[in-house]
């Protein structure tokens, strides 16, 4: 990410742990419309309701995962936050290679019982979303979040978008080198938009700000079954690791899109023409593979 010159004011100390930093100017305007559809506040809010990401998650007596474990969650399942008082102190710790705070919950397990413990961060989903996706009339439950998969190298980072119908993971998709755990100080963005063609795209992204600023942003085609990262880029320096064309199916036709732009309302532009599905040279480009699927 771009290193660019700092010229704004400290934000003031009601913000959030992930919202204290500097904010460059050109950036400040954007940055306030970020974080007003983040869900980074509930993070770090006492009572907000947070939401388990991965399969499993184990709720531990105290900080740590030598503490005794009082109970699991299944993905998906709410807990209450407890915030720290003393916003400097945050428990951590790194686990499978990645490093992220303890959040002190309470709430109840699958059969009732209430619990108040403490969940490792890359367990809890940085952003959420609800939104019937699939098309049938009932709501799936879309979540961005840290990788499952074992952080081996320091620049081994990876994200993780995951969707569930009725409880059950339908599909996942990584994300590559989007960094949404604690230690690297961004704050995460989920959105999900139907775009003017009539395709669904989900959108994660990251902001960071502070002497080092940067504003990444990866935008997924859902098929129906499967999210395809189309396109990704870092903004402010203009570097794109992904740009791949795909196509859309319609009762009128077929088309073949790529992302054009964005507009001056932060939404992404699509650009697509009519094609020929009888001309065998029309296909994924390579580098979009599908995510993996799940049955119910």
């Amino acid at each position: 990410m771009r290193n660019i010159l700092i010229f704004a004011a400290l934000l003031t100390s009601q913000l959030t742990p992930a919202q204290q930093r500097f904010v460059g100017g050109d950036i400040s305007g954007y940055y306030d419309w970020f974080h007003e559809r983040s869900q980074v506040n509930d993070l770090y809010t006492n009572h907000s309701t947070l939401y388990i990401f991965t399969e499993t998650a184990t709720v531990h007596q105290g900080p740590c995962q030598s503490s005794a474990k009082l109970t699991e969650l299944s993905h998906g399942s709410p807990v209450s936050n407890i915030a720290y008082q003393d916003e400097y102190y945050l428990p951590e710790d790194e686990i499978n290679g990645y490093n992220d705070i303890w959040y002190h919950v309470r709430g109840k397990d699958a059969q009732g019982k209430s619990f108040v413990g403490y969940i490792w961060g890359a367990e809890i989903a940085k952003g959420w979303r609800t939104i019937d996706v699939s098309g049938d009339g009932r709501a799936e439950f879309l979540m961005l979040g840290v990788s499952s998969k074992e952080r081996k190298e320091l620049k081994d980072i990876k994200a993780e978008i995951r969707i569930l119908s009725d409880g059950q993971l339908i599909a996942m998709k990584t994300v590559p080198g989007l960094c949404v755990f604690e230690e690297c100080g961004a704050s995460p963005l989920l959105r999900v938009f139907r775009t003017s063609q009539g395709f669904t795209v989900v959108e994660a992204s990251t902001m960071t700000v502070g002497c080092w600023a940067g504003l990444e942003k990866a935008f997924h085609y859902w098929d129906g079954s499967h999210l395809h990262r189309v396109y990704h880029a870092e903004f402010l320096t203009n570097t794109e690791f992904a740009n791949e064309s795909f196509v859309v199916n319609h009762t009128s036709g077929t088309q073949l899109c790529h992302y054009s732009h964005e507009d001056d309302n932060h939404m992404p532009i699509w650009s697509c023409k009519n094609i020929n599905t009888s001309d065998d040279r029309v296909q994924l480009d390579r580098g979009s593979e599908p995510a993996l699927a799940l049955s119910k």
